[in-house]
């Protein structure tokens, strides 16, 4: 069950995981990208745990406020992507002050159409979507999500980038992780490990 105070410790894991592969997303980024990833990411979730100490009604009044935040924090196209995945998932949260793992998935697979949606991207270009879309769509209660989320983030290494800043590499985007996927991992890793 992810409660209101689930969520928020989940937010503060993340941004610690973050901060730990901070180099690592720079690295892949700037291997296939604009090397910029892990900056951003690591400033977008310290913004988020600012705003963790305020108090919150509702799922949804939380992670809306989350979405927004990354949203005016995170620099290049992460920020309005993970941002609207938050202000998406806000609407399935709705009021509920905690959730059950199929509204927990059901919020997720909302944020993962936003990002869809705002990234014009589907499964398969070596983007970030390629560990939403997969993960949610085979996601049981039951599953190994840790072993789920690091075998589509290994996936990325061999495909072929076709959105985004890494599509100019072109054939030499093979060989490197995508660094968005590698984000979402993180992120769905510490939602998920709330949900018990």
């Amino acid at each position: 069950m992810l409660t209101i105070d689930g969520l928020k410790e989940a937010l503060r894991n993340a941004q610690s995981e973050i901060e730990a592969n901070k180099d690592t997303l720079t690295d892949l980024d700037r291997a296939i990208g604009d090397g910029d990833h892990g900056i951003n990411m690591s400033r977008g979730f310290e913004a988020v745990v600012s705003v963790l100490d305020e108090d919150y009604d509702s799922l949804g009044a939380l992670s809306k406020k989350v979405g927004m935040t990354l949203m005016a924090k995170v620099g290049g196209a992460a920020g309005p992507l993970y941002g609207s995945a938050f202000v998406k998932a806000a609407t399935a949260f709705g009021d509920a002050e905690e959730a059950d793992f199929a509204l927990v998935k059901s919020a997720l697979e909302e944020g993962a159409a936003a990002i869809k949606a705002r990234g014009k991207s589907e499964v398969g270009q070596k983007t970030m979507v390629d560990v939403w879309e997969p993960f949610l769509n085979e996601l049981n209660d039951s599953d190994d999500y840790v072993a789920k989320l690091d075998e589509l983030v290994q996936n990325t290494e061999d495909m072929k980038a076709t959105k985004g800043r890494a599509s100019y590499f072109g054939d030499n985007s093979r060989g490197t992780i995508d660094p968005g996927a590698m984000s979402s991992a993180i992120v769905l890793k510490a939602i998920m490990k709330e949900v018990g």
